[in-house]
C-alpha cells in the first residue's frame, strides 16, 4: 500500500475543510495509508465534542518525518509547513517546499492557493474544490440540494455593528410571529448527531455554521460585503445575503428569508444582496448573483471565468450583470490602472526577448543584457505596488511572481526562454481579465 502524507498546519476552519474533501474522496484514497500531519490547536476545535472519522492524524512532526513517503502533500498557507514539507523523505512533492533554501511550487492550483496569503478580496473557489485538484481528485462534490420544509431555526447572533441589537431582536420576534410553529433555537443548542435537514441556520459565516450545513443543515448567511466563498458551506440550497455595507434591518430582512423557509420563489427587489451557491458547472461550486449586487461580484464573474481558464482549461459561461454605477465607476478604475500596466508590460516582453536573444548569441553584450534585466527589476516593483494597492487584480500578479519564480534554467539562455514563456502567458492572462472588464463595461452601455 502506498503512503500518503498531507500537511495541514492551518486554523481550524482550514484542517475542516481539508478533512471534508478528505472524507468525501475516502473511496479514491482507500490505496493509500494516509498520515495526516496537523496544527494541535486546530485539531482540537475541528473535533470538540465530536469523533474523527478518519485515522491517521497526528500533531508530531518529528515523527511525521521519521517516514518514508511515496507522496507528500502541502496544503498550508503557513510558511513554517514549506521547511516541514522540504524535509519530507517523499518519492513525489505536491505543494510549496523549500529546496536549497529556494521556495518550490510545482504545481498550479498550490500557486493559486498561495495567493491567499496576500488577503485576496473574495475566495473565488470553495477551498474544498481548491484542495481537491491540488490533491488531484476528478468528479466534483457535488451534494444532494437541500429543499426540504423547515421546521426548526438555529440562529447565530451577528456583529451588532452590522445589524444592531434592537434590530436583531425585532427579527427574532418576527420570526416567531411570522412562523409560530417554528422553534427558533441558538446555533449552540442544535445537536449534530440527529437529522438537521429540516433545520435553517440564520447568522454570520462560522466554522460552527460550516459543521451545521455539512452535518445536513441549511444556511442563510449574513454579512456587510461580498466574500466569495470564505466560511461558507459546500452544497447546493444555502444563501447569502450582504447587507452592501449598511446595517441590516429585521423589517428589509424578513422577505429574503421568508421564500427559504416556505420553499417558494425569492425576492428580488431588496436593499441587500443575495446570492445562491450553485453546481450547474462542472469544475465545482459557484455563487449565483439574484438581486444588485455587491460592488465585488463583477470581479468575481471576471475572476472565475479566467482562473477556470487558467487552471482548468476549459470555459464557464455565466451572464454579465447589470452594473450599478458605483460598480463601473470600480471596474472603470481597474480597466485603466490595467490597461497602463499592460502597455509597462510590453516592454517586459521586450526586454526578456532581447535577453533571451543576446544570452544565445556567440558574443554577447553583457551591459546590454544587465539594462534589460533592470528593467524587468523596475517593471516587477511597479506590479508589486499594483498589488498593494488595486487587491482585485492582485491574485493573478501574485500569481505569476509565484510562476516565475519556479524557473528551473541553469543557464542564463535557460532562464530567459523559461521566463519568456511565463511572462507571455501572463500577458495574455492580463488580456483576457481586461477583455472581461472591456466586455462588461460595452454591454453595460446597452439596455441588458
Amino acid at each position: 500500500m502506498k503512503k500518503l502524507l498531507i500537511i495541514q498546519q492551518d486554523d481550524a476552519y482550514f484542517l475542516f475543510e481539508t478533512i471534508q474533501v478528505l472524507e468525501k474522496y475516502q473511496s479514491h484514497l482507500k490505496d493509500f495509508e494516509l498520515t495526516l500531519l496537523v496544527n494541535e490547536e486546530a485539531f482540537g476545535i475541528v473535533y470538540d465534542r465530536t469523533s474523527p472519522v478518519l485515522t491517521g492524524f497526528t500533531t508530531d512532526t518529528k515523527k511525521a518525518l521519521a517516514s518514508r513517503y511515496d507522496i507528500s502533500v502541502n496544503l498550508s498557507l503557513k510558511e513554517t509547513s514549506w521547511e516541514i514539507h522540504g524535509s519530507v523523505n517523499a518519492i513525489s512533492k505536491i505543494g510549496p517546499h523549500l529546496k536549497n533554501g529556494e521556495l518550490v511550487v510545482p504545481d498550479l492550483w498550490s500557486s493559486y492557493l498561495l495567493t491567499l496569503k496576500a488577503r485576496a478580496p473574495f475566495l473565488t473557489f470553495h477551498l474544498q474544490d481548491v484542495y481537491r485538484n491540488i490533491l488531484g481528485l476528478r468528479g466534483n462534490l457535488r451534494g444532494q440540494e437541500r429543499t426540504g420544509s423547515i421546521r426548526q431555526i438555529a440562529y447565530g447572533m451577528t456583529s451588532t455593528s452590522l445589524f444592531p441589537s434592537a434590530e436583531q431582536e425585532e427579527f427574532i420576534n418576527l420570526l416567531t410571529q411570522t412562523y409560530s410553529h417554528i422553534q427558533v433555537k441558538d446555533i449552540s443548542e442544535i445537536d449534530l448527531v440527529s437529522d438537521v435537514s429540516h433545520t435553517l441556520y440564520i447568522g454570520p459565516a462560522t466554522l460552527s455554521a460550516i459543521k451545521f450545513c455539512e452535518a445536513g443543515g441549511r444556511g442563510v448567511f449574513l454579512s456587510s460585503n461580498f466574500q466569495g466563498f470564505n466560511l461558507l458551506p459546500y452544497g447546493e440550497g444555502h444563501f447569502f445575503i450582504s447587507s452592501k455595507t449598511k446595517t441590516f434591518k429585521a423589517n428589509a430582512l424578513l422577505p429574503l428569508v421568508s421564500p427559504v423557509i416556505e420553499n417558494k420563489e425569492r425576492a428580488l427587489d431588496s436593499e441587500y444582496a443575495v446570492y445562491s451557491t450553485d453546481h450547474e458547472n462542472i469544475f465545482g461550486a459557484y455563487l449565483k448573483g439574484h438581486t444588485n449586487s455587491d460592488d465585488h461580484y463583477p470581479f468575481y464573474q471576471s475572476h472565475l471565468v479566467l482562473w477556470n481558464f487558467l487552471l482548468n482549461l476549459f470555459d464557464v459561461n455565466l451572464e454579465v450583470i447589470k452594473c450599478l454605477p458605483s460598480q463601473i465607476d470600480l471596474l472603470k478604475t481597474h480597466h485603466e490602472v490595467l490597461t497602463k500596466f499592460l502597455r509597462l508590460h510590453d516592454y517586459a516582453m521586450v526586454s526578456i526577448d532581447t535577453v533571451y536573444h543576446e544570452s544565445k548569441a556567440q558574443t554577447s553584450d553583457a551591459h546590454k543584457i544587465e539594462g534589460h534585466l533592470k528593467n524587468l527589476r523596475e517593471i516587477d516593483v511597479v506590479a508589486e505596488q499594483i498589488s498593494a494597492s488595486h487587491s482585485l487584480l492582485r491574485p493573478f500578479l501574485d500569481f505569476y511572481r509565484i510562476r516565475r519564480g519556479q524557473n528551473g534554467g541553469q543557464t542564463l539562455h535557460e532562464q530567459a526562454q523559461n521566463s519568456f514563456l511565463t511572462y507571455s502567458e501572463e500577458h495574455q492572462a492580463l488580456e483576457a481579465l481586461h477583455e472581461l472588464f472591456s466586455v462588461t463595461l460595452k454591454r453595460n452601455e446597452v439596455n441588458i
